[in-house]
Protein backbone atom coordinates (compact mmCIF):
# COMPACT_ATOMS: atom_id res chain seq x y z
CA UNK A 1 0.00 0.00 0.00
CA UNK A 2 1.26 3.52 -0.90
CA UNK A 3 1.79 6.24 1.89
CA UNK A 4 0.39 9.38 1.73
CA UNK A 5 3.36 12.02 1.99
CA UNK A 6 2.61 15.52 2.38
CA UNK A 7 4.96 18.01 0.78
CA UNK A 8 7.15 18.19 3.15
CA UNK A 9 7.86 14.64 3.57
CA UNK A 10 5.71 14.16 6.55
CA UNK A 11 4.41 10.39 6.40
CA UNK A 12 0.49 11.26 6.63
CA UNK A 13 -0.81 7.94 7.53
CA UNK A 14 2.35 7.04 9.99
CA UNK A 15 1.05 10.17 11.99
CA UNK A 16 -1.31 10.18 15.52
CA UNK A 17 -3.21 12.78 14.34
CA UNK A 18 -4.31 10.85 11.13
CA UNK A 19 -7.47 9.97 10.60
CA UNK A 20 -8.87 11.53 14.03
CA UNK A 21 -8.00 14.71 13.66
CA UNK A 22 -6.02 15.38 9.97
CA UNK A 23 -6.80 13.54 6.98
CA UNK A 24 -3.06 14.51 5.43
CA UNK A 25 -2.29 17.43 3.89
CA UNK A 26 -2.67 16.34 0.49
CA UNK A 27 -6.34 15.87 1.04
CA UNK A 28 -7.21 19.16 3.10
CA UNK A 29 -4.75 21.22 1.04
CA UNK A 30 -2.37 21.86 3.56
CA UNK A 31 -5.18 23.18 6.19
CA UNK A 32 -4.64 20.84 9.11
CA UNK A 33 -6.41 21.03 11.97
CA UNK A 34 -3.40 22.74 14.02
CA UNK A 35 -4.08 26.13 12.17
CA UNK A 36 -6.82 26.73 14.67
CA UNK A 37 -3.42 27.29 17.21
CA UNK A 38 -1.34 29.18 15.23
CA UNK A 39 -3.89 31.87 13.43
CA UNK A 40 -2.66 30.89 9.93
CA UNK A 41 -5.09 30.06 6.87
CA UNK A 42 -2.49 27.58 5.26
CA UNK A 43 0.65 25.84 6.13
CA UNK A 44 3.70 28.14 5.32
CA UNK A 45 5.51 24.79 4.04
CA UNK A 46 2.31 23.99 1.75
CA UNK A 47 2.30 27.41 0.49
CA UNK A 48 5.85 27.78 -0.66
CA UNK A 49 5.96 24.78 -2.27
CA UNK A 50 2.55 23.73 -3.60
CA UNK A 51 0.63 27.03 -3.98
CA UNK A 52 3.71 29.52 -4.82
CA UNK A 53 6.50 27.03 -6.30
CA UNK A 54 4.34 24.88 -8.03
CA UNK A 55 6.21 21.58 -7.36
CA UNK A 56 5.14 18.50 -6.39
CA UNK A 57 6.91 18.50 -3.19
CA UNK A 58 9.83 20.16 -1.32
CA UNK A 59 12.29 17.34 -2.18
CA UNK A 60 12.46 19.14 -5.67
CA UNK A 61 13.61 22.84 -4.20
CA UNK A 62 17.22 24.10 -4.22
CA UNK A 63 16.56 25.74 -0.80
CA UNK A 64 15.54 22.41 1.15
CA UNK A 65 15.31 22.85 4.04
CA UNK A 66 14.30 26.53 4.43
CA UNK A 67 13.28 28.52 6.74
CA UNK A 68 9.65 27.09 6.96
CA UNK A 69 11.20 23.92 8.48
CA UNK A 70 12.41 25.92 11.38
CA UNK A 71 9.03 26.04 12.99
CA UNK A 72 9.11 23.78 16.05
CA UNK A 73 5.94 21.95 17.38
CA UNK A 74 6.30 23.48 21.07
CA UNK A 75 5.27 19.77 22.15
CA UNK A 76 8.01 18.37 21.10
CA UNK A 77 12.05 19.16 22.32
CA UNK A 78 14.81 20.32 19.77
CA UNK A 79 16.35 16.94 19.85
CA UNK A 80 12.75 15.71 18.63
CA UNK A 81 12.23 18.54 16.12
CA UNK A 82 15.89 18.00 14.87
CA UNK A 83 15.22 14.25 14.36
CA UNK A 84 12.08 14.40 12.93
CA UNK A 85 13.63 16.87 10.28
CA UNK A 86 16.32 14.80 9.67
CA UNK A 87 13.64 11.96 8.47
CA UNK A 88 11.64 14.01 6.75
CA UNK A 89 14.06 15.62 4.27
CA UNK A 90 15.49 11.75 4.22
CA UNK A 91 11.77 10.98 2.83
CA UNK A 92 11.84 14.23 0.60
CA UNK A 93 15.70 13.04 -1.06
CA UNK A 94 13.83 9.57 -1.80
CA UNK A 95 10.92 10.72 -3.39
CA UNK A 96 13.59 12.32 -6.19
Amino acid sequence: MEKITACCGCICDECSYYLSDCRGCPELEGKPFWLQYTGGTACGIYQCCINEKKLPHCGKCEELPCKHFETADPSRTPEEHAEGLKAMIKVLRSLG
